[in-house]
């Protein structure tokens, strides 16, 4: 609420100084395009990594499988980070 307060009183102050309220509006309307975009790259990179999150412990498992150590802590953090299971520690 505090920032809405903040763009209202700049608002206010660019009117009362004589600006033209269409070229508000235009600006607006291209803030809102790039967040627009920016939301949309984040959700494309943020479904990346969770893809890779998954490999990473379908990789693990494999290794486990032939002999090896299942799941290193640094593995352990990246799953929990983006695929939010709650990780291991259920299993302990």
């Amino acid at each position: 609420m505090k920032e809405d307060d903040e763009y209202f009183k700049k608002a206010l102050k660019f009117l009362q100084e004589g600006g033209d309220v269409e070229e508000l509006k235009r600006e607006v309307a291209m803030l809102s395009a790039k967040e627009a975009s920016m939301n949309y790259k984040l959700f494309d990179v943020y479904t990346a990594n969770r893809i890779l999150a998954m490999r990473l412990m379908g990789y693990a498992s494999e290794n486990r499988f032939l002999g090896g150590s299942f799941i290193t802590r640094e593995i352990e953090e990246i799953v929990d980070k983006y695929l939010r299971t709650g990780g291991r520690k259920n299993e302990r």
